[in-house]
């Protein structure tokens, strides 16, 4: 959380960052109430707040102090039957502003969904979140933005490892976008939070398919996530970014969700997996310390190297946390990635959504002293809600953010979303429900 007692260095944060990231309210998660203060200034976390016990419906599953799912504070939207396994969270986002633009704050809260662990495991003891150093001044904007379209994609190994081994084997991967098509997110639940079917998971797989994407970003293991995303996946010759969410629970939760990874992976299924997240926006959410994230990354790049898997992990935040804690983070990762949010810095236009991006993405490569390929995991406009500046939501105006976003940066960019979430919380704004974009594609 960050104390308004910390205006005097909001300056400093906005140079660091290029630009506030909102607090992405019901990207994930669901609900807002209890939503976080306004995001403008150093990161300072608090102790995790113990989650609600455990319940099978969608309205107290005790994954998170956000709702009942992996993403978020409770919202008040109808309670999925009590046979219903699914939980949400919340995950919150923040956009850096580029050097030029005031520094403004935005306070929204995310809306996810959180797996409901089918056997409960002892949870770990929360380790207190510390306090990131300041962060430090990123090197200046480039005169101009330089399209990632089309450019290559391929990830190099041989990074230092948390533990200080070098595997020259691991991390090695390649993605394979379709010219600037590359990623879409999605979640597996219907609009009363509950899960979806394996069939409708499968009729929407083959849909963003049909849309031109070659790869689909899940957040976590529930709702039976891995199966019938992957089984989709694989019908319809696609990759996954399979996604592992930490609460403010601790890492009990998140290490479940790895051995749920590493169990499926070895049934020979690594071969659908392009990468895997561990973590989104956790060290922003102060659910995990900066620290205390490497560490869990370490964990799972050995995890999932001994059931078989090579490919790259990685962790995503708004650009400002991966900046202020560079150090800790970028050699814990095979990929720097960022959540960037046009819509939430307010400074730029629905037609200029691209140009940001790109610059962000330039900040995020050189955070990581330019030597980790950068992407950019979750991104979009929304079509309904209340301006934020010069951003403003629509129709038409998601359509020119989106087409600006995949021309400029879609072979690195995860599309945010499938469809619209309407089991979210409207946010700040009134945007989050309003994000669903795949209509747009052809």
């Amino acid at each position: 959380m960050v104390y308004y007692t910390a205006a005097a260095l909001l300056g400093l944060a906005g140079l660091a960052s290029a630009g506030v990231h909102h607090k992405h309210a019901a990207l994930h998660k669901k609900g807002v109430e209890n939503a976080p203060e306004p995001y403008g200034a150093p990161v300072k976390y608090v102790t995790p707040i113990p989650a609600a016990p455990a319940s099978p419906n969608a309205t107290s599953c005790g994954c998170t102090t956000y709702t009942t799912t992996w993403y978020g504070p409770p919202t008040l939207v109808p309670v999925p039957p009590p046979a219903s396994n699914t939980t949400s969270t919340s995950a919150s986002y923040s956009t850096a502003s580029v050097p030029s633009i005031p520094v403004t704050t935005y306070s929204v809260s995310t809306t996810s969904e959180t797996p409901k662990p089918t056997t409960p495991a002892a949870p770990e003891t929360p380790k207190s979140p510390v306090q990131p150093p300041a962060p430090q001044p990123p090197a200046p904007h480039p005169p101009a933005p330089q399209s990632y379209g089309g450019g290559s994609s391929t990830h190099a190994g041989g990074d230092v490892n948390h533990d200080g081994t070098d595997d020259s084997a691991y991390g090695v991967g390649t993605i394979t976008p379709n010219g600037n098509q590359w990623a879409m997110t999605y979640t597996p639940y219907a609009e009363n939070g509950g899960c979806k079917s394996a069939d409708e998971v499968n009729q929407d797989i083959g849909s963003i398919k049909q849309k031109g994407f070659t790869t689909v970003r899940i957040y976590a293991t529930d709702c039976s996530g891995l199966i019938n995303v992957g089984n989709a996946c694989k019908q319809h010759g696609m990759k996954l970014i399979a996604g592992i969410f930490i609460d403010a629970s601790g890492l009990g939760k998140a290490h479940e969700q790895l051995n749920d990874i590493a169990n499926w992976g070895k049934q020979g299924n690594w071969n659908l997996v392009e990468m895997v997240v561990a973590g989104n926006e956790a060290v922003f959410q102060g659910a995990v310390s900066a620290p205390d994230l490497a560490g869990f990354i370490a964990d799972v790049k050995s995890t999932l190297k001994s059931a078989g898997y090579g490919g790259p992990v990685t962790t995503t935040e708004p650009l400002n946390i991966i900046q202020a804690n560079a150090g800790t983070l970028c050699p814990a990762v095979d990929v720097v990635a960022a959540n960037i949010h046009p819509f939430f810095n307010g400074g730029f236009g629905a037609s200029e959504a691209g140009d940001f991006v790109v610059s962000q993405m330039a900040d995020l490569e050189k955070a990581c002293g330019g030597n980790k390929p950068a992407y950019n995991l979750e991104t979009g406009w929304p079509s309904g809600g209340q301006p934020n500046g010069k951003a403003v939501p629509g129709v038409a105006e998601q359509k020119a953010a989106i087409d600006s976003i995949v021309a400029k940066a879609g072979s690195k960019s995860a599309i945010f979303s499938f469809s619209n979430d309407k089991w979210k919380a409207p946010g700040q704004y009134g945007v989050e429900q309003n994000f669903g974009c795949s209509s747009l594609f052809s």
